[in-house]
């Protein structure tokens, strides 16, 4: 269907375009022409009014009629001939005129009373007989329209008569045909109105070059009709006789009656132009010989049927369906052929976009699930980095309380230095003060079990520091390009994890010495003040172990805040690793979205190939 509508739409509008454009092009061209015939025929019937005119013009004008004129006024003769000869040779002119012009019926002279002087006819019953009529037919015109009209005339004007049927007696003759009278005035050389010079002429001979005209441009088979008409859409001549001379014989035979009140009123009111009038169309121009005189005119005109002028744009029509259609019994069957071959293009296309799409499926549904296995371990991950964090900050804070202890330890030394002081100051008292010394070793002893206490503290925060230091650096290989820094901050971390175990050992190696020398003290209390001189190496003994442990007590303080700092450290490197891990979830995640609508828009290409296959 669409290679059908595909080839008969174009088909269509092309072949409608250019029957259009011809039968435009074919009618313009055509009423032109038909235009033109008319105006030719109505400039030959103007041509021959012009000759009339002329020829009137030439005679009012010559060389006899003054000689005449002249004569009559100067009784008689001029230059030496009598008016009777010059009467007789202008009725001779007159004559010779009549001869050659067979359109003309009368030339006469006739006075300023309207009376005829000379008077040259035409035998109605035998054109070719010319006759100068005697003196006694000659008669006085002055009543007729025409004569009086004719006498008003300033030199140089013209009166043409509107065409009617010859009288006689003011009794119509209709098988005589119309005539038309063109007058010229006379005047003599004291400008003297002398009266006229007037021409009858056959209508149908003058409308017969009309005719010549038409038959030599009508082509054959061609239906059309010549007419003329007056300025009321009287015939004067048609094709069909009884028409004729309405005005003058009592019938309405028409214009409007023939082709309508619209296209009779469009002829009648214009120069010319075509008119369409029902199934014809009239060709017509304006004839007139005296522009002055109103209702004097007459219209040439040439009615055509219409299918005359649509004919050949109707035959290109079934021409242009007759090709079309042998177009399209051609095209069709090549486009039908043309059209498998390229439906089974498109199924290979099909075929191949499905399994690429199937295959396309396949590998994003395989990288979906391992995005969604990636997601999990991520989340996972950031699960435990979040634990680790949570711990190392736990161990920041003992780390913390470590170096409050120290702290705490160091000033009661400070304390038992300068009791050894004052023991030494007191030796002399030192029997008195044995029990108040006993007490004092009591609560020494029992800070001893306490700093033993902190130090197995600190031993076991830093091996759970090596600990989670070691989980870090798995951790770390397992993160793989992104864990190095993680794992460098793991491996400082178990470092001070190592030198605070070494600084506990320390400890609890001072804590020991410190328990044996209590030890000997509460012996040395139980023996007594043997000898001065050996509690005074005593006191000096004993000074010397607490400068001692306030040594150690200094070293642990600097390492439990070394170990805190470094605790700080590690949790900010977990919290770095956190967010690391939180951003690498979200890029998981949003790449499983993405991948899943991949999924989605491949597994919708393979529906629609399949739908084109189905389709196909």
């Amino acid at each position: 269907m669409l290679l059908l509508l595909s080839t008969l739409l174009p088909a269509a509008i092309v072949g409608g375009y250019g029957v259009t454009a011809f039968t435009r092009v074919a009618s313009r061209s055509l009423i032109e022409d038909f235009e033109e015939e008319s105006v030719e025929q109505a400039q030959a019937i103007s041509e021959q009014v012009e000759r009339v005119e002329n020829d009137a013009l030439l005679l009012s004008n010559s060389y006899l009629l003054e000689g005449l004129l002249e004569a009559e006024t100067s009784g008689g003769e001029f230059d030496g001939i009598s008016a009777s000869t010059w009467k007789a040779q202008l009725s001779g002119t007159m004559a010779t005129l009549m001869e050659v012009k067979s359109t003309y019926q009368k030339v006469r002279y006739i006075d300023e009373t309207g009376q005829e002087i000379i008077r040259v006819e035409r035998d109605n019953a035998n054109l070719d007989q010319v006759e100068t009529l005697p003196q006694s037919a000659l008669r006085n015109r002055k009543d007729r329209p025409y004569v009086a009209a004719a006498l008003t005339l300033n030199p140089g004007e013209i009166h043409a008569s509107p065409i009617t049927l010859q009288r006689r007696d003011g009794e119509v003759l209709e098988e005589f045909g119309g005539v038309a009278h063109y007058a010229e005035p006379v005047f003599d050389q004291a400008g003297r109105r002398r009266g006229l010079i007037m021409i009858n002429v056959f209508a149908d001979s003058m409308f017969a070059v009309a005719d010549e005209l038409e038959e030599s441009e009508t082509d054959e088979g061609e239906d059309e009709d010549l007419f003329i008409i007056n300025a009321d859409g009287y015939y004067l001549k048609h094709e069909d006789e009884e028409k004729t001379w309405g005005f003058e014989l009592g019938h309405e035979e028409t214009l409007q009656a023939d082709y309508g009140e619209e296209a009779a009123e469009t002829v009648l009111s214009s120069d010319q132009g075509v008119v369409r009038a029902g199934s014809s169309l009239i060709a017509y121009t304006k004839v007139d010989p005296n522009p002055e005189q109103e209702g004097e005119h007459f219209y040439v005109a040439e009615s055509l049927p219409s299918r005359s002028v649509y004919g050949p744009a109707n035959s290109f029509r079934a021409v242009a369906a007759l090709v079309t259609l042998l177009a399209l019994a051609v095209a069709l069957p090549l486009g039908i052929l043309r059209g498998r071959q390229l439906i089974n293009l498109i199924e290979r296309l099909i075929n191949g976009i499905s399994t690429s799409s199937q295959q396309i499926f396949s590998t994003v549904s395989e990288q979906e699930r391992i995005a969604s296995q990636q997601a999990a371990s991520v989340s996972e991950t950031s699960t435990t980095m979040e634990e680790l964090e949570a711990s190392s900050r736990q161990s920041a804070e003992q780390a913390m309380a470590a170096v409050e202890a120290a702290r705490t330890a160091k000033a009661q030394a400070e304390v038992g230095v300068q009791a050894v002081d004052d023991t030494l100051a007191g030796m002399f008292t030192l029997e008195q003060k044995v029990d108040a010394i006993a007490q004092q070793i009591v609560n020494l002893s029992g800070q001893a079990d306490e700093i033993g206490s902190i130090s197995q503290l600190v031993s076991d925060f830093a091996s759970q520091t090596n600990m989670l230091a070691l989980n870090s650096s798995v951790e770390a290989v397992r993160a793989g390009e992104h864990g190095r820094g993680f794992a460098v901050v793991a491996n400082e971390i178990r470092k001070l994890s190592e030198q605070s175990q070494q600084s506990a050992d320390k400890i609890n190696t001072l804590v020991a010495e410190i328990q044996k020398l209590i030890n000997q003290t509460v012996m040395v209390t139980e023996e007594g003040t043997k000898t001065a001189k050996a509690g005074v190496k005593i006191a000096k003994r004993t000074e010397q172990a607490f400068s001692d442990i306030k040594r150690g007590i200094d070293a642990v303080v600097m390492n439990n805040q070394q170990v805190s700092l470094t605790q700080k450290q590690q949790v900010d490197a977990i919290r770095q690793v956190v967010t690391a891990m939180e951003t690498i979830d979200r890029s998981s995640k949003e790449s499983a979205t993405g991948l899943s609508q991949t999924r989605t828009g491949t597994q919708q290409l393979s529906e629609t190939a399949q739908s084109l296959r189905e389709m196909m």
